[in-house]
């Protein structure tokens, strides 16, 4: 027989997985849709496959416990929240460029920013959108979550974790090689983009198309074949990161994934 301790820990272990989760899948969904309506297609904007975004799970997580004593306090909700959430975006945002050798987002242009990781404008909304959240959607997914809890308690917490696992692993394994291969194909587009520069300044002229270097490539198969094949989450990355700052290479993500969608198509010929 489980000891009444033993049991509380459990629920709270439980709960505060399943809230991780929720709240996961809430960034995961506001993301992914407000980058859909931009694009006018669906678009992952998760850095993992599954429907979840773990930064949103971590930092309203922390929010909830930082909080618990001020919840009736509006004015250190909002202080705590925006201290708390700059702190995980700014770590998050260090770490993530110290694995993959990437800049995923860069706020160097809004005002007050702290070497481009966190800027004050961005820490005073997410404060804001805390407190709308702790006040407004948090008693809807606590409900969510109980009930969820009480019917399937540790059992769901541990298949969550789990399919979590795998797919963090998976995309791991794909993104190990992704600085390097980016970095090779990123060299070859800045080669040809100079050798057809050269070539037009020479004939004196002009290279009227947005992506002469990519028609290259398209007709050449020799070039193509020299350079690495990216797997389709390496492929998912660069166009969910659009604005995504590679450091191997001034090459823009948008490029490379052009030229890599390029590869994956001539290949299945």
């Amino acid at each position: 027989m489980h000891s009444p301790q033993l049991l509380g820990l459990e629920q709270a272990f439980s709960s505060w997985i399943l809230y991780f989760f929720a709240y996961a899948f809430v960034g995961w969904v506001w993301e992914s849709g407000f980058v859909s309506v931009q694009k006018r297609r669906w678009v992952n904007s998760g850095f993992l496959n599954g429907p979840w975004i773990p930064v949103y799970g971590f930092a309203m997580t922390a929010v909830l416990a930082a909080i618990a004593p001020f919840q009736n306090n509006i004015v250190a909700l909002y202080l705590l929240s925006a201290v708390v959430i700059t702190i995980i975006e700014y770590v998050t945002s260090w770490l993530m460029e110290a694995l993959f050798h990437a800049r995923w987002w860069d706020y160097s242009n809004v005002p007050l920013n702290l070497n481009g990781r966190v800027a004050l404008p961005i820490s005073a909304f997410w404060g804001l959108g805390m407190v709308v959240i702790v006040k407004y959607v948090h008693p809807l997914v606590s409900q969510v979550v109980g009930r969820v809890d009480t019917t399937y308690g540790m059992f769901a917490s541990f298949l969550l974790i789990a399919l979590f696992m795998f797919d963090l692993g998976f995309t791991l394994a794909n993104m190990l090689a992704f600085g390097a291969a980016t970095k090779r194909i990123g060299d070859a587009i800045e080669g040809q983009k100079k050798a057809l520069a050269a070539a037009a300044a020479a004939a004196g002229d002009r290279l009227e198309q947005e992506y002469p270097w990519l028609e290259q490539y398209r007709k050449d198969a020799a070039a193509r074949a020299k350079l690495p094949r990216l797997s389709y989450v390496q492929r998912r990355i660069l166009k969910s990161f659009p604005n995504l700052r590679l450091n191997d290479t001034t090459t823009s993500a948008k490029d490379i994934a052009a030229l890599a969608e390029v590869l994956r198509k001539r290949r299945k010929k």
